[in-house]
């Protein structure tokens, strides 16, 4: 596990930029397509629209959601319609996407059909960006979920599962085997109390485990920490 450090988070951004957009620019020269799995909220949207003008192969890109609140697409929780404001412009209106959302009316009656979508489409994912919130969860993987550690189960089938957090909208979320396809996961944080979380769970013997300890444990694929004190 690789921690980068930046004062600022308009530091963090343009490393973490210019990792990803050679990341996947020298991908592209030895594979025709490239799978991106990005995180929603707030700490990402520059990124986004960094990467938007970046001169890539888009056609050949394709983009899927590492969780989705089931809210309509015109919600302002939505992280689709977020990704579709700031990353799917300019040249990269070319890529291709894969939402979470569908017109059924729980995750758990859409979930047979979208990981089967994800399954046909994106069968192991190449780059994954991810937030982390203040009870450590990532994705949609909130600890004390009825089927939180099916979600971390590395030896689970499923590629998307349902997810119930306590007082929140019900949401899609990737599961953490098939986060751990991917070539390279990013993890995208700032502020004091986050960095302590991640210092918190890279101990083995810590007290309280949070998901994200999975996440900072398991050798099946490398994670760098992008990090901003503000």
């Amino acid at each position: 596990m690789l921690i980068n450090e930046f004062t600022s988070l308009a530091l963090c951004e343009e490393a973490l930029f210019v990792e990803l957009r050679d990341g996947i620019s020298t991908a592209l020269t030895m594979q025709h397509t490239v799978n991106l799995a990005l995180a929603g909220g707030n700490t990402p949207k520059g990124l986004y629209k960094k990467l938007n003008s970046a001169p890539l192969d888009w056609e050949n890109i394709a983009v899927t959601l590492t969780d989705e609140r089931w809210v309509d697409g015109a919600d302002d929780a939505s992280n689709e319609k977020m990704l579709k404001q700031t990353l799917f412009q300019n040249k990269a209106k070319m890529a291709q996407f894969l939402g979470l959302k569908t017109q059924e009316k729980t995750p758990l009656l859409a979930q047979p059909h979208l990981n089967a979508l994800l399954q046909e489409n994106f069968p192991a994912l190449d780059f994954v960006i991810l937030g982390m919130g203040d009870d450590g969860h990532f994705a949609s993987i909130f600890p004390q979920m009825d089927n939180t550690q099916a979600l971390l189960d590395l030896n689970g089938p499923d590629l998307c599962l349902p997810a119930h957090p306590l007082n929140k909208p019900a949401r899609m979320s990737l599961t953490l085997p098939y986060l751990l396809t991917a070539k390279r996961i990013f993890l995208f944080i700032t502020g004091v109390d986050k960095k302590e979380i991640i210092k918190q769970q890279s101990n083995a013997n810590t007290s309280t485990v949070l998901p994200i300890y999975s996440l900072l444990h398991q050798t099946l694929c490398p994670v760098t920490i992008y990090w901003s004190e503000t």
